[in-house]
C-alpha cells in the first residue's frame, strides 16, 4: 500500500515547501499528463453504462468504452460539503474535520492543502469552472488556493432567455410570478438579497422545470462553454495542466431543457422497489428528506418513513432521469472539444458523483444517509495508462482518486494522502488485489456519527456516540448500536442482519476492520 505514515514535523515541513513553491526536485513537467476532472453533483450510478438500460446517457458510455468504470465506488460522506472536502484534499472526513455544509477546511484543517494546489508545485497550470468545491464550504475564489489560472463562475446565459430566476428557473410563467413576488418583498421592507430569495421560495419554488429552452439557459450548460474556452487556453500554455468542471445537476431542484425529459415516458418512469424503513435498523439512521421538503409543491408535513404520492414520485424521478440526460449532453460536448484538437486519447479523464441519491427508496429522498443509494457513485477514468471499456467490482473510496491520478499522470505521490492508488487493479489478472479490501464512509445524526465500510458483499455500520467534532482519539466505549446488511441475499438493504446469529463471524470480522481503520484516522494514519 502506498500509503505513508504522517508525522507532524514532516506534514510541516511539507506545508512550508508548498507556501514557498520550492521546485527544485521534482521531475520534469515534460513528462506529466494533462488531466480532465469532471465533478457531477448528486450523480447516482443509474447510466446506461452501469446497466441502468432505460437511461439514455450515450456519452457515459462513450467515456465508459474509453476506459474504466468501478462498479462499488463510495464516497466518504453523503453530502456536498464534507465530500469534496474530502476528495479535494485526499483525506478522510474526521481528518478535514468539515462534516457539514458551512466548514471550510482552510479553517477547520490548515495544515491541509488541496491537491491542485499540491499540483501547482509540481510544476501545473491549475484552473476550474462550475461546482467544485460546496459554494458554502470554500475560501474566497471557491478555494482560490487550488488554481494557478483563477476559477471561473459564468453567467452569461443565452440571450435569447436571459438570466434564469434565482439561477435556476427559466419558465416563463415561473420568472413571471417570482418577479412580483420580489416586489411584493420589496413593499414590506424587505431588501437584502438572502432575505428577498427567502420570501419568494417560501411561497414559490417548484422542485421540477421542463422549459423548452436551450443548454446554455442554465448553469451547466455555459459551465461547458466556458471550460472549452479554458481548455484552449491552457493548450497555448507550456506547462501541463489540470481543468476542472463541476456540474450541479442532478441536484435539484431537478430542472433540464425540455428536450431531455422529452428522452422518457412519466408512465415508464421506474420507482424505488422498497419503499419502507429496513427491519431491525435504528430510526436515527434514517432523514427527513428536508432537503427536498424545502420546495413549495413538496408537503412539508411528510416525515421519515412517509411515501410521496406515487404521481409526485414519478414527476421527480422523470425529472432526476432528464436531469441527468443533459450532464450526459455536456460530457459529450467536453469529449468532442478534446477529440476536435486531437487530444482525446492522451488526456487523462477522471468522473466521479460527490455522493448517490435516494429516490424513494427506504421512503428516503436526497442523499444524508450510510446506505447504498447515498453513498454509491459514478466513478471513471480514461486516458493514458488507463485500460478500455473494462469493469471493476472491488469496493473503492473516493479518495483513492488523486493518488490514482497522479500514478496515471506521472506527479509524485503527496504524503497527505489518505487514499491509494487504483491503478494496481487495471491489469487483466483478477488475483490483483489491494491492501485495503473495503469502502469506508461515515455520516452524523445530531451527536452520533455512523462510521461504515463497504465490502465486495456487506456493508456494516456503527454509531457512536463520541462528540465527533472533538479531537478525542476513537473509543469504542461509546458505540450505540450496528446494521449490517447482506448485499447478496438482501440487496434492497430490507433487513438489519447485525442481530441475526448467524451472522456473528461476519460482523465481529468487520468490525474489527472498521475499528482499526477509526484508530488509524484518529492518529492520522491509516494502514
Amino acid at each position: 500500500m502506498k500509503n505513508l505514515i504522517l508525522n507532524l514535523f514532516a506534514l510541516l515541513a511539507m506545508a512550508t515547501a508548498m507556501a514557498q513553491d520550492d521546485t527544485s526536485d521534482m521531475p520534469s513537467g515534460e513528462s506529466h499528463k494533462n488531466i480532465l476532472f469532471i465533478a457531477v453533483d448528486d450523480l447516482k450510478p443509474i447510466l446506461s453504462n452501469y446497466g441502468a438500460d432505460y437511461m439514455h446517457t450515450p456519452n457515459f458510455d462513450r467515456l465508459a468504452k474509453m476506459g474504466v468504470s468501478f462498479t462499488n465506488a463510495h464516497v466518504q460522506y453523503a453530502v456536498c460539503g464534507p465530500s469534496r472536502a474530502s476528495v479535494m484534499t485526499g483525506t478522510f472526513p474526521d481528518r478535514t474535520k468539515v462534516w457539514d455544509l458551512h466548514t471550510d477546511f482552510r479553517e477547520s484543517a490548515p495544515d491541509l492543502i488541496s491537491m491542485p494546489e499540491y499540483m501547482i508545485t509540481q510544476g501545473y497550470e491549475t484552473t476550474g469552472v462550475g461546482k467544485i468545491y460546496h459554494k458554502g464550504s470554500s475560501s474566497p475564489g471557491h478555494d482560490g488556493k487550488s488554481w494557478s489560472i483563477p476559477h471561473a463562475q459564468p453567467n452569461n446565459y443565452d440571450p435569447k432567455y436571459g438570466e434564469p430566476a434565482f439561477e435556476y428557473y427559466q419558465n416563463p410563467v415561473t420568472k413571471q410570478k417570482m418577479e412580483a413576488l420580489v416586489a411584493e418583498a420589496g413593499k414590506k421592507g424587505i431588501k437584502q438579497n438572502g432575505k428577498v430569495r427567502n420570501y419568494v421560495f417560501e411561497h414559490l419554488k417548484p422542485s421540477t422545470e421542463s422549459a423548452d429552452v436551450s443548454d446554455e439557459a442554465y448553469q451547466d450548460g455555459i459551465y461547458t462553454q466556458e471550460a472549452i474556452k479554458k481548455l484552449d487556453k491552457l493548450r497555448k500554455g507550456e506547462k501541463p495542466w489540470f481543468l476542472a468542471v463541476g456540474f450541479q445537476k442532478p441536484h435539484l431542484p431537478f430542472i433540464a431543457p425540455k428536450k431531455y425529459w422529452d428522452l422518457y415516458k412519466r408512465e415508464e418512469v421506474p420507482l424505488a422497489q422498497f419503499q419502507e424503513l429496513a427491519k431491525g435498523t435504528p430510526k436515527y439512521a434514517y432523514h427527513s428528506f428536508g432537503e427536498l421538503r424545502a420546495f413549495s409543491d413538496i408537503d412539508n408535513s411528510l416525515r421519515i418513513g412517509d411515501k410521496i404520492p406515487e404521481a409526485k414520485q414519478r414527476e421527480l424521478v422523470h425529472g432526476y432521469m432528464a436531469a441527468t440526460s443533459y450532464i450526459d449532453a455536456q460530457l459529450g460536448k467536453l469529449l468532442d472539444a478534446l477529440e476536435e484538437r486531437g487530444i482525446l486519447d492522451s488526456t487523462i479523464i477522471v468522473l466521479w458523483g460527490d455522493h448517490g441519491y435516494h429516490l424513494g427508496d427506504h421512503t428516503e429522498w436526497n442523499k444524508h444517509s450510510n446506505f447504498e443509494q447515498a453513498t454509491h457513485i459514478p466513478f471513471m477514468f480514461a486516458g493514458p495508462g488507463v485500460p478500455k471499456d473494462e469493469y471493476i467490482a472491488d469496493p473503492v473510496d473516493l479518495v483513492d482518486l488523486f493518488p490514482t491520478l497522479f500514478d496515471l499522470a506521472g506527479i509524485r505521490q503527496n504524503p497527505q494522502e489518505e487514499g491509494k492508488s487504483l491503478v494496481p487493479l487495471f491489469d487483466d489478472d483478477p488475483s490483483t488485489n489491494l491492501d485495503m479490501d473495503y469502502a469506508f464512509h461515515q455520516y452524523a445524526r445530531g451527536s452520533r456519527m455512523g462510521y461504515g465500510i463497504r465490502t465486495d458483499r456487506y456493508r456494516l455500520t456503527a454509531w457512536f456516540d463520541n462528540n465527533y467534532r472533538s479531537t478525542q482519539p476513537f473509543d469504542e466505549d461509546n458505540l450505540l448500536d450496528i446494521e449490517l446488511y447482506d448485499y447478496e441475499k438482501d440487496p434492497l438493504e430490507t433487513r438489519n442482519w447485525a442481530k441475526d446469529k448467524a451472522y456473528d463471524t461476519i460482523k465481529e470480522a468487520l468490525y474489527k476492520k472498521l475499528k482499526a481503520h477509526l484508530i488509524a484516522v484518529s492518529k492520522n494514519t491509516v494502514q
